[in-house]
């Protein structure tokens, strides 16, 4: 078996009970080329009994973990889910794992892991008959499609999927927390609520923070930010390793 990362470094791809592929569907795929829009190829390819293959993409590898015949991967705890509807959560299934292969655990926050990751999973999910897919530091479930679509976009130069690879939850304060947002920057973020906002247009301005967030990586000092025409002061928490974003024409 590989090293195993830590659970939370690593994306979930549930299946129905017994529709796990196996090494020999996931190398049909690759030497086929089905695996589009991302190079990709099979590393190292133990036995099929031993459940799992190292990919190699973009000049780093991953472990595909919980093949069948194999015993399946870890399940990520779901806190949230985002794209199904409300008929379509998938309440059972096997999962196999997506990680960073042992040499670059020690990365696997690195934005170029984390593109390359995303990437490669997008296209997995493509073509494999995947129900969901559960991002550990999150302790999110998506459906497949939006996966694809808001990783995708965010790849070609779009927004961060930050209702996905993050997620927000309200303070007793109303100001909203991300979840997630630290394995992207080294930190969390606290946006300020106002009572004469909807719940709704917070959660949209925290998305755009977030994104911006992303693009910038970790904030050492405080800073002006423009999000949809809002004037955001963000500044380093002094205590943890938080981002507080206040509203400037608050004070």
């Amino acid at each position: 078996m590989p090293q195993r990362a830590d659970s939370t470094a690593g994306l979930c791809l549930l299946f129905d009970p017994g529709a796990r592929p196996g090494a020999d569907a996931v190398a049909r795929l690759m030497e086929a080329s089905a695996v589009s829009g991302l190079p990709a190829s099979i590393s190292h390819r133990p036995a099929p009994e031993a459940g799992w293959l190292e990919l190699l993409a973009s000049g780093l590898t991953f472990d595909l973990v919980g093949l069948d015949p194999g015993a399946p991967g870890r399940m990520v705890e779901a806190q949230q889910r985002f794209g199904f509807a409300d008929d379509a959560v998938p309440s059972r299934g096997e999962c196999i794992e997506l990680v960073p292969s042992g040499h670059i655990i020690s990365g696997a926050g690195l934005q170029p892991v984390l593109r390359t990751m995303m990437g490669l999973a997008a296209n997995l999910v493509l073509d494999l008959p995947v129900r969901a897919v559960g991002w550990g530091p999150a302790q999110t479930w998506m459906d497949p499609r939006y996966f694809c679509r808001t990783v995708l976009n965010w790849l070609g130069g779009g927004a961060f999927p930050a209702l996905g690879l993050t997620a927000l939850h309200t303070a007793e304060d109303g100001s909203l927390i991300s979840r997630g947002l630290a394995h992207f920057t080294g930190q969390e973020m606290q946006l300020e609520g106002r009572p004469d906002e909807t719940a709704a247009d917070t959660g949209k301005l925290a998305v755009r923070v977030i994104d911006q967030l992303v693009r910038r990586g970790r904030i050492a000092e405080p800073l002006r930010i423009d999000a949809g025409g809002k004037a955001l002061l963000v500044e380093p928490s002094q205590v943890g390793k938080l981002v507080l974003v206040w509203r400037e024409d608050e004070g």
